[in-house]
């Protein structure tokens, strides 16, 4: 294990049969290892997925309610510093809204319902809090899901990839010493990326809450960027 400024970096040897990897093997004498990394870190930034929503009799009105909700939301999101270049905004899509009555009787139209799906990516973790009571405070009941990233993350990637390749080496070296042979060529290498692990919260239906009780609940103390790697060495 070792600690880098990004986090700490655990090296996960793992020693598998052959028959267990779909990856060719040579007839004859050979080693096969999996090099496997982790590393954690704190993560530096947000994406938060929103549902604007309104329910009206006419589809117009329910769209022009949610264009409404959509520009006032930018307004309050921009007194944050947060401006239109890390906001993604779908398209209003409406649909009619029909309840189902348990007598029997066919649908009834309720009215049209308009949404439009909201992205807003956040660099400074220090305004969650904020961020989710400005979106309520602008009449949006539905906030889906907070997930958590790190702005270097293809930098992260490449680390944990070359340390599990650095992994697989070391490995096969010592397995191979102790063993009596001398470590070959490589004959084959299967590569099995894994996705980086952050966790989203999904929030629903939620109320406006303090600052203090946000950042305890909803601030994700780390995400994990994984990788391995397959490799087949020929024995001298």
């Amino acid at each position: 294990m070792r600690i880098s400024p990004l986090g700490s970096l655990s090296l996960l040897p793992l020693l598998f049969s052959s028959t267990t990897f779909a990856i060719a093997v040579p007839e004859h004498p050979h080693l096969v290892t999996q090099g496997q990394s982790e590393i954690r870190v704190a993560p530096d930034m947000a994406t938060l997925s929103v549902a604007v929503t309104a329910l009206k009799t006419e589809s117009r009105l329910a769209k022009e309610e949610v264009d409404t909700k959509v520009a006032a939301l930018f307004s309050s999101l921009a007194r944050l510093g947060i401006g239109k270049k890390d906001i993604d905004s779908g398209n209003v899509i409406t649909r009619p809204d029909y309840t189902y009555p348990k007598n029997g009787e066919g649908p009834k139209l309720v009215g049209y319902q308009a949404e439009r799906q909201i992205s807003v990516r956040l660099y400074d973790l220090d305004l969650l809090s904020q961020v989710l009571n400005k979106i309520l405070e602008q009449g949006v009941q539905t906030i889906q899901q907070v997930s958590y990233d790190r702005r270097n993350a293809d930098e992260l990637h490449r680390e944990a990839r070359l340390a599990a390749v650095a992994n697989a080496k070391i490995l096969a070296e010592e397995l191979a010493q102790e063993f009596g042979h001398k470590l070959g060529d490589v004959y084959a290498i299967e590569y099995q990326p894994l996705p980086s692990m952050a966790p989203a919260r999904h929030l629903g239906m939620m109320k406006m809450a303090s600052e203090e009780a946000l950042n305890a609940s909803y601030v994700q103390n780390e995400i994990q960027f994984t990788d391995r790697v397959q490799v087949v060495f020929n024995l001298d």
